[in-house]
């Protein structure tokens, strides 16, 4: 009777063998029923727990590169905004200094001629634009005697500390172009700063202002980029001061030119 017992004992035992040898590793039915249970439970729990902070990491490093580069892109924004502001700010402090100091001179150069005792001397008055320069509104014009092409007649208003003229107004072309007819010359082709160079068809003023008011010669279709200026087309513009209008021609060719600057405040 014992020794049924003992049998029956030893029979609710089974034996796996292990992984590392052929040591037998023993489970009682109930104990590997047991063990297996929470293997397979654990398993299944894993999984979408798994998936889930899967999930929750993704997100957390999409915000996380989200917010570097709209915090970089802020901070790119901002510090170009700073870099024109303080590239900006010289200029006019410069501007401001030299109209001060401009004012003072015309100050004590009259105070100079009032107090002159000399017979004779006569004190002239100062002006806000130099000699031989027209001064129309706020603006200084000068109109050249010498001819050169677009680009050599941009480089030469701007070493003379201003540019090729620009017409906002019809004021200011009507100003200009009366100018011109007075000269009295041969020479009616002005060149102003307006081209079209980088973008055909779009005319850009040398500052990059808007044109808002144009005033082509509608006689002959202009701008029509004639195929006179060859490959490159015509992208300059001119002040044609006998029709009073603009015609557009080729960049190389030999014109008169317009210079602008800003007048002087006289006080």
């Amino acid at each position: 009777m014992a020794d049924e017992q003992n049998y029956t004992s030893l029979q609710e035992f089974t034996e796996d063998m292990s992984p590392r040898g052929n040591k037998p590793i023993l489970y009682t039915a109930q104990g590997k029923q047991g063990i297996n249970g929470v293997k397979l439970g654990a398993n299944c729990m894993n999984k979408p727990t798994i998936l889930l902070l899967t999930a929750l990491l993704v997100s957390l490093t999409t915000n996380i590169v989200l917010g570097v580069l709209l915090y970089k892109a802020s901070t790119i924004s901002s510090t170009c905004s700073q870099l024109t502001a303080v590239k900006g700010a010289p200029a006019m402090r410069r501007l401001d200094t030299l109209q001060s100091r401009y004012n003072q001179l015309c100050q004590d150069y009259i105070t100079l001629g009032q107090n002159c005792t000399q017979p004779g001397v006569k004190v002239s008055e100062c002006r806000p634009c130099p000699d031989s320069w027209l001064h129309f509104e706020d603006k200084c014009y000068y109109f050249s005697s010498d001819k050169m092409d677009w680009e050599k007649s941009k480089e030469s208003c701007e070493a003379m500390g201003s540019h090729l003229a620009i017409l906002h107004s019809h004021a200011q072309h009507e100003a200009l172009e009366k100018a011109a007819r007075s000269k009295g010359t041969f020479d009616y082709h002005y060149w102003i700063g307006l081209t079209d160079r980088h973008t055909e068809g779009e005319w850009k003023w040398v500052d990059n202002t808007p044109v808002n008011n144009t005033y082509w010669d509608k006689v002959h279709s202009e701008p029509d980029n004639h195929l006179s200026g060859g490959e490159e087309g015509e992208d300059c513009a001119t002040l044609n001061s006998h029709s009073r209008s603009w015609f557009d021609v080729p960049c190389n060719f030999i014109y008169l030119r317009i210079c602008e600057m800003e007048a002087m405040e006289v006080n």
